[in-house]
């Protein structure tokens, strides 16, 4: 009896080995076991771990009463969570996260879905980003997602949002530098930019306002019919202005006009009022042209006017010492020659009073040539009556 229940205990404990070139089939009955290596037609439990070195396949339903854990890749192409789905950790998603059962009745928006980005800015749905370019998350039903700012802390760290054909930023007080770490402005870039086509301003610019020597605004145009073009066509405002300058120094150039070519300024308007036009010289003009002037009134202020020549102590030259001066200088006193009027021009109103002047003079000569002919007139009648009287 002691001999059979060693033998027993010794049998008990020994594993049981099949060969390598059968299957193994629990359960099965009579039928072979389905060409596996282990068959096992029904429940099957294992209180310890299960190592399985390869794969593990199963065609219907798998239950987890517990944790799992992956270390590895993962990869499901179904996936059904009928309760909650928790990630701790970073989730990765290359795909969109569709809703296909939420039902959008009339009372749903874009403005219940919350959104974000390719750089993770979330933000509420609206336009074009919430039809292709930004990826749904998640919603809310029936009243509207409250808007999450990202701006309210400030300072802050903006980054970079993007949707179709554009990039922005949607914080409003943020400054972005083309190559400066400290833009001063909006927009704010050190050296030169360059638009192929408009540049459109709603408001007003300011250009080089920080600038306190060379030019403000540099405009070079080559083939093209304006370098600048300002358009008022249909203004109803009366006295509305198509360039306003502003100025307070006394020697501003307001406009000047370069001739690189001769190197004078073919206009020059100071602020002063003197005005070169076409002047290759440096004398100092009101206003100057080689060409005719045409107008139908030109009016000129004086300061004198020859009244004085009819005063009684006006001294008229002597006929005889002003034929002795015109024969000497060949033009009238005080008048000047034509060899100083190539040279120097003329000034119309001091021309204008010397030619009155000379008038004046003429008139007092025709007044006083006057005299002397009704004197010797009368004389003469004189003379013709004693004559008669002689003959008689």
């Amino acid at each position: 009896m002691l001999g059979f229940s060693v033998i027993s205990a010794t049998s008990f404990s020994q594993t049981n080995s099949f060969p390598a070139s059968g299957n193994v089939g629990i359960g099965t009955g009579a039928s072979s076991p389905n060409g596996a290596k282990l068959t096992v037609n029904g429940s099957a439990r294992i209180d310890s771990m299960l190592v399985v070195k390869d794969s593990v396949r199963i065609n219907k339903n798998l239950r987890v009463d517990q944790d799992v854990r992956f270390l590895g890749e993962t990869k499901m192409n179904n996936v059904k969570v009928t309760d909650e789905f928790v990630v701790n950790g970073l989730s990765k998603l290359n795909g969109d996260i569709k809703f296909p059962n939420v039902p959008l009745a009339n009372n749903y928006n874009e403005l219940n879905f919350l959104l974000m980005n390719q750089n993770g800015m979330l933000k509420k749905g609206s336009g074009d980003e919430f039809v292709n370019a930004l990826k749904i998350l998640m919603y809310s039903a029936p009243n509207p997602i409250t808007p999450i700012n990202i701006c309210l802390d400030n300072p802050y760290t903006p980054t970079w949002g993007n949707g179709i054909n554009k990039l922005f930023v949607e914080c409003p007080d943020v400054n972005v530098g083309v190559g400066t770490s400290t833009p001063s402005h909006q927009l704010t870039v050190t050296k030169t930019s360059k638009f192929g086509e408009h540049m459109w301003l709603e408001k007003s610019v300011s250009i080089g306002a920080n600038v306190t020597s060379g030019s403000k605004i540099y405009v070079k145009n080559s083939n093209s019919n304006a370098a600048i073009h300002i358009n008022n066509v249909g203004n109803t405002i009366n006295y509305q202005k198509l360039l306003f300058l502003e100025y307070d120094h006394t020697n501003t150039e307001i406009i000047k006009v370069q001739n690189t070519a001769l190197n004078y300024p073919a206009f020059l308007l100071n602020a002063n009022g003197e005005m070169r036009i076409h002047n290759g010289t440096m004398e100092t003009f009101r206003i100057e042209s080689n060409g005719m002037i045409r107008a139908r009134k030109v009016k000129v202020d004086s300061e004198t006017w020859p009244d004085y020549v009819f005063e009684k102590d006006y001294q008229l030259l002597p006929l005889n010492e002003l034929e002795m001066f015109l024969l000497k200088n060949k033009h009238l006193p005080s008048v000047p020659s034509e060899k100083q009027i190539k040279e120097e021009g003329i000034d119309v109103s001091e021309m204008n009073v010397k030619m009155m002047e000379k008038i004046e003079e003429l008139t007092l000569y025709l007044i006083q040539q006057n005299k002397v002919l009704e004197k010797q007139s009368k004389e003469l009648e004189v003379l013709k009556a004693e004559i008669e009287r002689l003959k008689n």
